[in-house]
């Protein structure tokens, strides 16, 4: 059971998010998050962020997973918390239905979003790289995304691929006929291979791969 954290002031909602994820977590409530605390992941009321947007730095840490719930909040807005370390966004109302699949995905280390937000959130992330690095990449760079990508086996290459296309596990497992373990297998040895924590990270490395080869 992983230790869940709920921030938000508003009680019906805590109360709702709480029903929806205590049988499987520990569940409790997060009072201020500009204090020291430990969690798998946080639970983060969108108002927060509306009501102080400093808070949107928290979500650099790499110790805590943070799932972002909103109503009705702009598009620009939920790339800016991707974009800025959160694990996922997800819609106040679906979280009945979809709250406990949102934090076992984010658990494991993938990103919770709407598939038209993939190729958004990588192309800022990969932007912001690349000025970081004033549009270029070293030999030295280049050689090693080569040797990742050469270092992947045939049934990698072919996970990475629909990685690439913003694939789910379940349609990576139907299109390839293999199962759902075999493919979180895959994606464990190819995140190590690439140095990543999940396949958002893993997407913005192919990325790179395909702009520079």
């Amino acid at each position: 059971m992983a230790n869940i954290l709920i921030y938000s002031n508003n009680p019906q909602l805590t109360a709702e998010w709480t029903h929806a994820l205590i049988s499987d977590h520990h569940v409790s409530r997060l009072l201020n998050a500009h204090n020291d605390y430990q969690a798998d992941a946080v639970i983060f009321d969108a108002r927060k962020l509306d009501d102080d947007p400093t808070l949107i730095s928290i979500f650099a840490n790499k110790q805590t997973r943070f799932l972002v719930l909103g109503s009705d909040w702009p598009e620009h807005k939920q790339i800016e918390v991707l974009v800025h370390g959160a694990a996922g966004y997800c819609e106040q109302a679906e979280a009945a239905n979809l709250l406990k699949r949102a934090v076992d995905c984010i658990l494991k280390g993938d990103i919770w979003m709407r598939r038209a937000l993939v190729p958004k959130v990588i192309g800022i992330l990969t932007g912001s790289l690349n000025n970081s690095n004033n549009h270029y990449l070293s030999q030295d760079e280049l050689n090693k995304l080569t040797k990742m990508i050469d270092s992947l086996s045939a049934r990698e290459l072919e996970v990475a691929d629909m990685i690439r296309q913003g694939q789910n596990n379940k349609n990576i497992a139907l299109a390839m006929n293999i199962s759902e373990r075999t493919v979180k297998a895959h994606l464990s040895s190819i995140f190590r291979k690439f140095g990543v924590d999940d396949r958002l990270h893993l997407a913005i490395r192919l990325k790179e791969i395909d702009r520079y080869r």
